[in-house]
């Protein structure tokens, strides 16, 4: 028996969000609907969504999204799926999100406003979603978050789309000369400390082999006969 299929949030705001996801990208969490038909469909291998019938082509935890490499993708969009993570992992989560992205790409988010989203359940005797983990989640909050991670500019907000839902659209910085030399210059003092690590290890190694042989029983028979040499030398 197949699950019904219900309106999916990103359907009711697609005319307004969908400009924004040109080019390549992924949709996370798309629940079988996503923003649009070039979109990458990312989601749980068996999605607990069911807003279409479009099937899941990356499926795994959109925490680790390791099917891509740095900076490959013009957008990535995702809708009501960020306020299921704790307050500990939103900037975490942001960071994966935005480290596939191009300099200049897009990170757009449809999310409800925890307060208010809980307020329409009240209102419509529903239960509110269980998994939604952050009480403030918000589009301050967001706003705030971004600002802390200091690689995203804010490029379009609006609060109050609906009953409960807000959406906000980042653009990833473009990378200065004096970032990427500052970069460059860390990762070379990380290389030479880990180089003098190696050496350090490798001179312990060698100290501690000297020391066994300058004590083994050959060594020391071996110097019996220069002592009593050097005695005897001394006597004449």
């Amino acid at each position: 028996m197949s699950k019904k299929i219900y309106q999916s949030e990103t359907s009711k705001h697609r005319t307004r969000l969908a400009p924004y996801c040109e080019g390549y990208g992924i949709d996370i969490g798309f629940g079988g609907d996503p923003i649009t038909p070039n979109a990458i469909r990312v989601d749980l291998e068996v999605p607990y969504a069911n807003a279409g019938e479009k099937g899941v082509q990356l499926g795994g935890d959109c925490r680790n999204l390791y099917w891509f490499a740095d900076g490959v993708l013009d957008f990535v969009y995702s809708s009501h799926v960020l306020e299921d993570f704790d307050v500990h992992q939103t900037i975490p989560v942001m960071q994966e999100w935005s480290r596939i992205l191009k300099a200049g790409g897009r990170l757009i988010l449809l999310q409800p406003d925890q307060q208010r989203y809980l307020a329409y359940c009240q209102k419509n005797g529903q239960p509110p979603n269980a998994h939604h983990s952050i009480d403030h989640f918000s589009l301050p909050y967001l706003i705030e978050a971004a600002k802390k991670m200091g690689t995203l500019k804010l490029l379009a907000s609006e609060d109050n789309i609906d009953e409960y839902s807000f959406f906000v659209v980042f653009v990833k910085k473009v990378e200065s000369q004096s970032d990427a030399g500052s970069a460059q210059a860390q990762a070379e003092v990380k290389r030479l400390r880990m180089e003098l690590a190696r050496v350090e290890s490798q001179l312990q190694k060698s100290q501690h082999s000297l020391e066994r042989y300058r004590n083994h029983p050959i060594i020391q028979l071996l110097k019996k006969p220069y002592r009593f040499f050097k005695r005897f030398s001394s006597r004449n």
